[in-house]
């Protein structure tokens, strides 16, 4: 079909918009009767635009193009300018719009009348929230555009539109987070919301997000895409912000409890549903990405719902039921997952924090319980990891942190000891002595603990303790030391030096 008959059909179609735009501005007619016509008349083209494609893709794409030109500017005008629609019919017209143009390319999965339609409903409604200033119906017209996307990504249907919907739903609730919870208040040209209310729209659009993606995955076992596992993961930090921040807190313990329970259906689905064997094959995409989103609910979960120490017991539990799934599964991600927990652990209780100042500050008093209950979590992830990985580097260096987490431990707890029996007697220059002597020994314990069970990654331990020993000598000893406790502390640090890659080289 020749382009200048198409273009002179959609410009009739046009004419026929300002036709009734013009009746309008004559009065000859009620304003709401005629926006109800120019409805309907958007309408009709868009049937004449799906029903054009069979015979020409440009006819269709073109009078496609031509019901977004009558519709935005017809919603704007009838909403904004003369007030005849309110914002919610205006956005409930939107959706129908987006709604309707799927229905009628959904047999033939059409690809243009789509994309016109997504772009133009979700950038009418988005220009209509800044301009109303109506947020409570228009976020749900974009809500609800987004779901009706996700709904037709199920049948693998227009996949790339996702985005253009998920960059309008996650507009719809920062706006609502910049407006809504706003320190000075609700401006007063928007209407309040209530915190519950905001917190719903939250828990909506983390909820369509990850249904669609629980939905596609877990149930139909479709490869997920960047695009939508990056979504969700905004989806879910968004709604977690701004739901936090609307009710001052106060869902954090729902929220974390959820969490958890998400995490583990996605640990659920890493370990079953995309291992092999599964009805289609397995997927290691999707394993490494269910599996990664676990390790972050799990993380985000326990500081939203626990404190203190319940928090650092589930961390530790977690390190090491993550590191004894990975001896029987061998994915390296779960090896990975316990480093990341134990950490967390050491943070929430204090374990680094008190080796800090054990072995460079103000000296502790003896650490509690909750410290210990990281140590062990450490040395026994240490033990069970080492003999389950393999002899590569990776295996090696996935190791390094729980056995930090051991040396620093150690070496705190030495220097407190020591400190809590001789603390009337220990000055500056003393104290500095002693924290170079147990840092000399400890490195020299992990460097021969390495060396005789074949443990690469304590030797690298060992050796980062000895330049930590190296910068200690520098600010401290030189420091505060006098001429006996420095030659201590210079004796202890040559000898570890000397004796260090000795012990490696006859014990490995």
């Amino acid at each position: 079909m020749s382009v200048v008959p198409v273009l002179g059909k959609a410009v009739l179609a046009i004419a026929g918009a300002y036709l009734l735009r013009a009746i309008s501005e004559y009065g000859a007619a009620p304003q709401s009767i005629l926006v109800a016509v120019a409805i309907v008349y958007a309408g009709a083209w868009l049937t004449v635009a799906a029903r054009a494609h069979r015979k020409s893709r440009l006819a269709s794409a073109v009078y496609g193009l031509t019901v977004a030109f009558i519709l935005a500017p017809l919603l704007w005008e009838a909403t904004v300018r003369f007030g005849t629609l309110p914002a919610g019919g205006a956005g409930a017209v939107l959706v129908a719009y987006l709604v309707v143009s799927l229905a009628l390319s959904w047999k033939e999965r059409l690809e243009a009348i789509p994309w016109i339609a997504v772009v133009a409903a979700v950038g009418t409604t988005m220009v209509l929230m800044i301009a109303t200033h109506e947020l409570r119906p228009l976020t749900i017209g974009l809500l609800s555009m987004a779901l009706a996307i996700e709904t037709s990504a199920w049948s693998g249907r227009w996949l790339g539109l996702r985005g253009v919907t998920a960059v309008g739903a996650d507009f719809a609730i920062g706006l609502l987070a910049l407006v809504m919870t706003a320190e000075g208040g609700v401006p007063a040209n928007y209407t309040p919301m209530s915190a519950g209310e905001v917190n719903a729209f939250c828990l909506l659009l983390m909820g369509i997000y990850g249904m669609s993606l629980a939905i596609r995955g877990f149930g139909l076992l479709q490869v997920w895409t960047i695009l939508e596992v990056t979504q969700a993961a905004v989806a879910f930090g968004l709604g977690t912000w701004v739901s936090l921040r609307a009710t001052g807190g106060g869902s954090a313990g729902a929220l974390g409890a959820i969490f958890l329970a998400l995490a583990a259906a996605c640990y659920w689905a890493a370990l079953k549903r995309f291992a092999a064997p599964n009805e289609i094959a397995p997927q290691p995409w999707n394993r490494r990405i269910s599996a990664n989103y676990a390790a972050g609910l799990v993380l985000a979960g326990s500081f939203l719902l626990l404190g203190g120490n319940p928090q650092v017991v589930l961390l530790s539990l977690a390190a090491v039921a993550a590191v004894m799934v990975f001896t029987r599964t061998g994915y390296l991600s779960l090896g990975i997952h316990g480093t990341l927990y134990l950490l967390a652990a050491g943070i929430v209780c204090g374990l680094f924090g008190y080796a800090g100042r054990a072995l460079a500050g103000m000296v502790p008093a003896w650490p509690r319980w909750s410290f210990w209950v990281v140590a062990l979590a450490g040395l026994v992830s240490y033990v069970a990891g080492t003999r389950a990985s393999g002899e590569g580097w990776r295996a090696r260096v996935l190791w390094i942190v729980p056995a930090a987490v051991v040396g620093f431990a150690l070496a705190a707890v030495g220097v407190a000891g020591i400190a809590g029996l001789g603390a009337a007697a220990l000055s500056a220059s003393r104290l500095s002595m002693v924290r170079t002597v147990v840092t000399c020994v400890t490195a020299l314990g992990l460097g021969y603990a390495g060396s005789r069970w074949k443990r690469v990654e304590l030797g690298w331990v060992a050796y980062g303790g000895i330049g930590l020993g190296a910068l200690k000598l520098v600010l401290e000893d030189l420091r505060f030391g006098n001429a006996g406790t420095l030659m201590v502390s210079l004796l202890f640090y040559g000898a570890v030096l000397i004796l260090l890659p000795r012990v490696a080289r006859v014990h490995a």
